[in-house]
């Protein structure tokens, strides 16, 4: 009986891996990560990995308006579990300093993770079970960063991800 209860969740996590579908290549996603009105934009960047630990995409386009600063990264595998990891209770936690809730917005589950005094923070938006949407801002307030996250299509962001 013990050995059936350690094995059940390495099964389910085996078979969640194999229901995903293969990461899609990073130049992909890069065209999906798309201008921003009122943004400049650099080029987009990314890496395609393979390993023990499984596959891992990542896509990463940095923005400027001003002093506000975006960092907006599609990622994949094990470190989009991790990105996900902060918000997966669904707790929500406000004081003076921070402000850490997640919302669902567009169908998507959507984590927000804001520092006030220094009006930066983090936005990820599960794209699919393994796959996140991170955004990463300085300079700004929460709500303004994820209007401008909001500016990107995050259908066409999942749809890759999608089996």
């Amino acid at each position: 009986m013990k050995k059936l209860l350690t094995t059940l969740p390495i099964a389910g996590a085996i078979a969640l891996a194999l229901s995903a579908a293969p990461a899609p290549d990073y130049k992909t996603l890069c065209s999906q990560i798309t201008e921003i009105p009122g943004w400049q934009a650099e080029k987009c960047d990314g890496l395609s990995m393979m390993g023990p630990m499984g596959e891992m995409v990542m896509a990463s386009r940095t923005y400027r308006k001003g002093d506000e600063t975006m960092q907006v990264t599609v990622v994949s595998g094990m470190q989009a579990t991790m990105a996900w990891s902060q918000f997966a209770t669904g707790m929500t936690m406000e004081n003076d300093e921070m402000l850490m809730k997640v919302e669902t917005i567009d169908g998507f589950e959507v984590g927000i993770s804001y520092d006030k005094p220094n009006r930066s923070g983090g936005i990820t938006v599960k794209l699919a079970p393994n796959a996140v949407l991170a955004v990463v801002f300085e300079g700004m307030d929460w709500k303004e960063a994820l209007e401008a996250a909001k500016k990107m299509d995050w259908e066409a962001l999942a749809a890759p991800f999608k089996p």
